[in-house]
């Protein structure tokens, strides 16, 4: 029975989320990272990242970057330029971009939404833009 109890209890802390961390001027002044990370210090899993400007990303981190799944939003006031996108902030104001990323930068297809309102499906490869098109229900 104790053999059942400890594979039990070794069980359960494999499966345990990793302890969520805040990181203060992350990636930025006025910037916040809050989530899980790595032995190193640096975002790896599921995590936020937020800054005071209005630029915001909630999703998958590896080694410290946007890798996987996540939505970054932008709700900036000044002009500043997304890396992540390859692009400047006033081109994609007020709008939240759901897809995958790999080693930091925007990779495939994204939804591009504003309101709750899908407006149109970007196609990126390693953070360039490639192809901007109308949603399938838009199209008709």
């Amino acid at each position: 029975m104790w053999k059942y109890t400890a594979l039990l209890a070794a069980g359960l802390g494999f499966s345990l989320p990793a302890a969520a961390e805040v990181i203060n001027d992350y990636q930025g002044a006025g910037c916040r990272y809050e989530g899980a990370v790595g032995k190193d210090g640096k975002p790896e899993g599921k995590g936020e990242w937020r800054c005071r400007d209005g630029r915001s990303y909630s999703g998958q981190f590896k080694q410290g970057r946007f890798h996987g799944k996540g939505v970054y939003s932008v709700r900036v006031t000044l002009p500043v330029f997304l890396e992540t996108f390859n692009v400047n902030s006033t081109k994609l104001r007020d709008m939240d971009l759901d897809g995958t990323f790999r080693n930091g930068y925007a990779d495939g297809s994204f939804k591009v939404s504003q309101g709750g309102t899908l407006l149109f499906v970007m196609k990126f490869d390693k953070g360039m833009m490639q192809a901007v098109n109308l949603p399938n229900a838009a199209k008709k």
